[in-house]
């Protein structure tokens, strides 16, 4: 597999260390600021390349034609934007993942068709969210071509899913139940596994279906309160 990575910061440097120790994948690292491209290039030889990865020109001339996968992780938004669109259209790359640097800009790449994104806020945030025992669902991996999403919910006290076996739940359309964590150890649930207060779920649900999935594994809300829309 031959995977090109734009932008050698801090996070494509790392990113093509851990991908060039793989002998099944070709890299190249591609940096157009020409002083940390030549002092990369004496640490790293052939990996990096001096060029601008959006570049129609400089892709020509680096192989893009025959890349499997373009990585663009800039501290640019408009530059890795521009370059997984160049990728994807011109070329005909089939994959394309793009670092988002501004969370606000994550649904302009989704809408432009650039269908994985990495987002450092995004994972800072579910990483506090991992840490809060009271968060019934925590999105993991959205699958954005088929509308789906990995999430982590964890069955509350007295949510209306705690006691139920699976078979008895109305699940929403598209959803599929992977695996449950007890006590007891991760098992892969049937029809006859009863859930439990404190379990752990990993499932794949339709993105629409975060409300539904959210309520059935909640502890119900007090007398008089509000349910608090959870953040976009």
């Amino acid at each position: 597999m031959y995977i090109i990575i734009v932008g050698a910061g801090n996070v494509g440097y790392g990113l093509a260390l851990e991908l060039y120790g793989n002998t099944d994948y070709e890299v190249l690292l591609v940096e157009r600021q020409r002083q940390r491209a030549l002092l990369l290039r004496e640490e790293l030889g052939e990996l990096v390349v001096e060029g601008d990865g959006t570049e129609v020109t400089f892709l020509e001339r680096i192989g893009a034609r025959r890349a499997d996968l373009v990585i663009a992780v800039t501290g640019d938004d408009a530059h890795n934007l521009v370059a997984c669109q160049v990728a994807r259209h011109y070329f005909g790359i089939g994959r394309t993942i793009a670092r988002v640097n501004n969370p606000r800009n994550e649904r302009l790449f989704q809408l432009l068709g650039i269908e994985a994104t990495v987002s450092a806020a995004a994972a800072v945030l579910a990483q506090i969210e991992v840490d809060l025992p009271e968060q019934a669902l925590i999105p993991l991996v959205k699958l954005r071509a088929s509308g789906l999403e990995v999430v982590d919910l964890h069955v509350q006290e007295e949510a209306a899913a705690a006691g139920v076996a699976l078979r008895d739940l109305e699940l929403p359309e598209r959803t599929t139940i992977s695996l449950v964590i007890s006590g007891e150890g991760a098992n892969v649930p049937d029809g006859d596994t009863v859930l439990r207060p404190g379990d752990e779920i990993i499932a794949i649900i339709d993105q629409q279906a975060e409300p539904q999935m959210r309520a059935l594994v909640s502890a119900p809300l007090p007398p008089g309160a509000e349910p608090r829309e959870p953040a976009p």
